[in-house]
């Protein structure tokens, strides 16, 4: 199993996505991330702060933070309102909007904690002498879910095809880093 993770992810800038046309030849739909309406506000306020602050590219920026649900609708508007002023200073941690401050965890360890489980019961099906129990406690040493913070976009189409994998196959390459942890 491997990870994906947001290292420094709100300790300075987060690098992760944004909207529509993002002014460096990017193309994201903000409407397909995780989380409300508000969450979508604060995801692309908060890649095109860091695309004007820290020269990232919105679209790499929005492959990572569209992964996140918000805790909040209130802190979501609050934070995109703090970023549509255009403070780089908003973007750090402490300030209440950088993404470790912003994100619901809950659902992205839930998420993890599935997938694990998906992996691990495929297995079992499939003949492996290691229970359920014992594969996901084994797993959680290379993926810790109590880390986590973000499900990939492609999350709930991934888990369907594990849960449809037929013994001889294996877990498509896109589905093996599906889970961003802090570190």
């Amino acid at each position: 199993m491997q990870k994906c993770s947001i290292g420094a992810l709100g300790l300075a800038f987060l690098i992760l996505g944004c909207s529509e046309s993002g002014g460096d030849g990017s193309s994201v739909d903000w409407t397909k991330g995780r989380g409300s309406a508000a969450c979508h506000d604060w995801q692309e306020g908060y890649c095109q702060l860091v695309k004007d602050c820290a020269g990232t590219a919105i679209s790499t920026c929005a492959d990572q933070v569209q992964t996140l649900a918000c805790a909040t609708d209130a802190v979501a508007s609050n934070c995109a309102a703090q970023f549509a002023k255009g403070s780089c200073g908003s973007l750090n941690s402490g300030g209440g909007c950088s993404p470790l401050e912003v994100v619901d965890a809950a659902v992205a360890v839930h998420a993890c904690n599935d997938y694990l489980t998906a992996v691990c019961t495929h297995n079992a099906t499939c003949g492996s002498a290691v229970d359920v129990a014992t594969c996901v406690a084994t797993l959680q040493g290379s993926l810790s879910c109590a880390k986590a913070i973000g499900a990939k976009l492609n999350y709930e189409t991934c888990m369907q095809e594990i849960g449809a994998l037929s013994c001889s196959g294996t877990i498509p390459p896109g589905c093996t880093q599906l889970i961003y942890v802090s570190q």
